[in-house]
């Protein structure tokens, strides 16, 4: 496993500083562009934070989380996942528990129902 531990330098803080002046200036575009149809400004968002992923993904940050991401993607490969009959029959066990656990409580609140208005001399 391999561990970045880079000290941030000043292009790092050159880049994020840069990464926040382009989602600023998007934010003003948008608001500056308004009358625009809205399909070229959600466009136009798209490549903006398309950009903005590859920049931050150049910095220190950005390299611990993509290394993240790449890690999780491999330990999900190695999961074992369920088949589909099991998934189903799973499913169907946990529903029909559900199913029984109401009815326990509800006949448990409604004997709690009964013996207060017994107590208090209301009986619903």
């Amino acid at each position: 496993m391999e561990v970045i531990n880079a000290p941030r330098s000043n292009s790092d803080k050159l880049l994020w500083l840069l990464i926040l002046l382009l989602m600023a200036a998007g934010v003003f575009a948008n608001y500056y562009f308004s009358e625009l149809a809205w399909a070229l400004r959600f466009a136009g968002w798209i490549i903006l934070i398309c950009c903005l992923i590859g920049l931050a993904a150049a910095t220190v940050g950005g390299k611990k989380i993509w290394k993240f991401a790449k890690d999780a993607r491999i330990e999900l490969l190695k999961v074992v996942w369920p088949k589909r009959d099991e998934a189903v029959k799973i499913t169907m066990v946990i529903a029909v528990l559900v199913i029984v656990t109401s009815i326990i409580m509800w006949g448990i609140d409604s004997i709690l129902l009964l013996a207060v208005g017994w107590l208090t001399g209301r009986l619903v």
